[in-house]
């Protein structure tokens, strides 16, 4: 039951990322502003001959805040930016800087070797590499069923 809402879960994260895109395209700058609470992570992705590679843009996160959930053919990102703010009492002028949970669900067409994703967090750049599952070709023999005789 676990893995089913898992998928459920990953699902409507990858849905509301994709709605997030279409609206931010659609409204710009307007649609940005309105979402400052919520940290949302820049992702590049492009594959190699041996390896999809994943970079996140983590500014401000430490590694001991970054959940990384391989699944198949998902890898989900997430964690926590912690408030960057010191504690003298302030009037705010302008904030910025998103903080909180953050959370990026991908889909991978290609099939991975989850045993062998790696991953390292410098200079506020997540680096993950998922490597490829070798593509394997064979021959599949075609059996034939003996024939039954009328006699037995």
């Amino acid at each position: 039951m676990d893995v089913l809402k898992g998928k459920v879960a990953r699902e409507l994260a990858a849905i509301e990322e994709q709605l997030d895109r279409a609206l931010e395209r659609s409204l710009g700058s307007e649609f940005r502003a309105g979402r400052t609470d919520r940290f949302r992570p820049a992702i590049d992705v492009y594959e190699a001959a041996d390896a999809i590679f994943v970079q996140a843009e983590l500014g401000g996160v430490r590694p001991e805040d970054v959940r990384l959930v391989v699944d198949g053919e998902y890898l989900q990102i997430s964690g926590r930016r912690r408030t960057l703010r010191d504690e003298t009492p302030r009037r705010q002028l302008q904030m910025e800087i998103p903080q909180g949970h953050f959370e990026r669900v991908l889909r991978f067409r290609t099939a991975y070797d989850p045993d062998g994703v790696t991953a390292s967090l410098d200079a506020g750049i997540l680096k993950v590499r998922l490597p490829l599952r070798p593509h394997t070709t064979r021959t599949v023999p075609v059996k034939s069923r003996p024939r039954r005789t009328r006699d037995g």
